[in-house]
Order: C-alpha cells, then structure tokens, then sequence
C-alpha cells in the first residue's frame, strides 16, 4: 500500500512540475516573418533596402533569425534568447554571412551581412494585433507578422 501511494507521489510531482514549468516558462514558440524596407542614408544620397526575415524563437530558449536584402545579401544568426524589462535580447552563437557567389552586392550590403554575430539588446515588441508586432530595434523598426508551420 505504501509503495502505491509514494508511486503516485512521484508521478503527480513529476506532472505538476513539468506543467509548471512549461507554463511559468519565460520562453516562447513562435516563429514569425517580415517582409519590409529600410531608408539608408550614405554620402551618395538615400538608399531603399529591401529586407526579407523571420525569427524562429523557440521554447528551449534557442533563436534562429535571416536577413536578407532584395540582393540575396544578408547573414543568418542562431544563439540563445531572454526577455528582460526591456524587452527583448538576442545573443549570437554562430552565425553565418551569405552573399551571392558572383558578388555584385554593394558596399551597404556587404556590411549589412556582417551584422549576424553581434548582439541585440533590448528589443522592443509593440503588438499590433494577435498576429503582428513591430520589433523596434535601436536604428530600425521591423514589423513581423506570425507565421503558419
């Protein structure tokens, strides 16, 4: 008899934790996507970019994240992530540059691919609605709306 009750002791402690866990959990499952542009200002005068990305945030605590412009330039980024008061961070693990094998990138995109392994701090998310929201970073604002897996 007792070793019926301490079984389902253990049985139920291990279903209320992991529970409370997944719920209490300060990660997310989310994926989402961006189709925008960006006004670059350079001595030539102003440059519209063109930018494709998404955010994979996963519930470990793990992130995976694309830039690229309408060249095909851009980096890919994965590493960890954490909310904070103010918002956002994500921090680099690897992250990898991807420029076209016949290079006819700019200057402004090749530096734009070299941004894959520093940091984001402090992100802002200002929802929109249940299915968008503006990642406000600290020179660009990028709307990114959920996607479908």
């Amino acid at each position: 008899m007792n070793n019926k009750i301490l079984f389902a002791s253990i049985v139920s402690g291990l279903v209320v934790g992991g529970l409370a866990a997944e719920i209490e959990s300060p990660t997310v499952s989310r994926s989402l996507k961006s189709e925008t542009s960006i006004v670059i200002k350079s001595n030539e005068g102003l440059h519209l970019m063109d930018l494709n990305a998404g955010i994979k945030l996963k519930r470990s605590g793990k992130y995976e994240m694309y830039f690229l412009t309408d060249q095909k330039v851009g980096f890919n980024a994965s590493g960890d992530y954490y909310f904070q008061r103010h918002g956002l961070s994500l921090m680099p693990e690897t992250s990898e540059q991807v420029i076209p094998s016949k290079n006819d990138a700019s200057v402004i995109d090749i530096m734009f691919s070299q941004r894959g392994m520093h940091s984001l701090e402090d992100l802002k998310l200002i929802p929109v609605s249940d299915k968008q929201m503006i990642l406000v970073a600290p020179r660009y604002s990028y709307l990114f709306a959920d996607t479908t897996e």
